[in-house]
């Protein structure tokens, strides 16, 4: 019974924590489905006629299926293309020794204390000179570009946790780099990898900045630019259509975590417990 007692303030603290995460997710579900007045008068109550249109008119005005469609593409390929060149220029930073190797890992760590404000401009300049706005392979880069920096961070920590006599093992058996690096090293790595491609992917699927600069084309929008259809000329919302966006757009952030709940817990935890 003494046992038992002693875990009640951690049942409690549990259930309080439950409460501050879900309660934004039920008061959004309940808003979606009512209208202004409703939403700034009766902000606890439930709605007095349910407004399903409300997901009509979201997929009529922001067109949130196209939206987080785009949003996809962005988040899969830029994390895709991230972890791609991330473990390779990890592999050579913790891998092989050479003169500027410590110089280079900190080059791309710099990456990291660059506030990314500071490089609209310039980088919307550099776009514009070759025509590269509204172009899915440009924003698909400039994520994976982006995501880089802690990619290399997290990947190059692990890797140089794993013992070298591996390398030198697979080496002498006539395994080449490459080989050595995605049959051998990635899968050992893959906690890391795992951590570094969910930072990534949820980085770019809830991007708004850039996709503020580099895209006028509505049929470009991601999620954050489409729930932005819904605020008029003066600065009047519809905030009805607006929290039914924005369910829209995290159910599918919902399904994938439940998919992927071991990766996202394991990836997350790497390097916690040292053996």
């Amino acid at each position: 019974m003494a046992i038992g007692s002693k875990k009640i303030p951690i049942y409690l603290f549990s259930l309080i924590c439950a409460v501050i995460f879900i309660y934004p997710l039920i008061f959004t579900l309940i808003s979606s489905l009512k209208d202004n007045n409703e939403i700034y008068n009766t902000v606890f109550s439930l709605p007095d006629v349910w407004r399903w249109s409300n997901y009509k008119l979201a997929f009529k005005t922001a067109h949130i299926d196209k939206a987080v469609l785009n949003s996809f593409i962005y988040a899969i390929a830029g994390t895709c293309l991230t972890l791609l060149m991330g473990t390779m220029a990890s592999f050579i930073l913790s891998r092989l020794s050479f003169k500027f190797n410590g110089a280079l890992y900190i080059y791309f760590i710099m990456g990291l204390m660059i506030p990314v404000y500071s490089l609209v401009i310039p980088i919307s300049r550099l776009i514009g000179s070759f025509n590269g706005f509204n172009n899915y392979f440009v924003m698909i880069v400039l994520y994976a570009t982006f995501q880089l920096p802690l990619t290399i961070f997290l990947i190059t920590g692990f890797l140089k946790g794993i013992n070298k006599e591996i390398d030198e093992s697979a080496i002498m058996d006539g395994c080449s780099m490459p080989t050595l690096l995605f049959r051998i090293l990635a899968p050992l790595s893959m906690p890391a990898i795992s951590t570094a491609g969910i930072l990534a992917f949820f980085d770019i699927y809830n991007d708004l900045i850039w996709n503020v600069i580099m895209v006028n084309d509505r049929s470009m929008f991601n999620i954050s630019m489409a729930l932005m259809s819904f605020v008029g000329e003066r600065g009047a919302s519809q905030m009805g259509p607006t929290f039914a966006g924005i369910i829209l757009t995290i159910i599918p952030t919902i399904i994938i975590y439940l998919l992927f709940q071991e990766k996202v817990e394991s990836g997350l935890s790497a390097g916690a417990v040292k053996e």
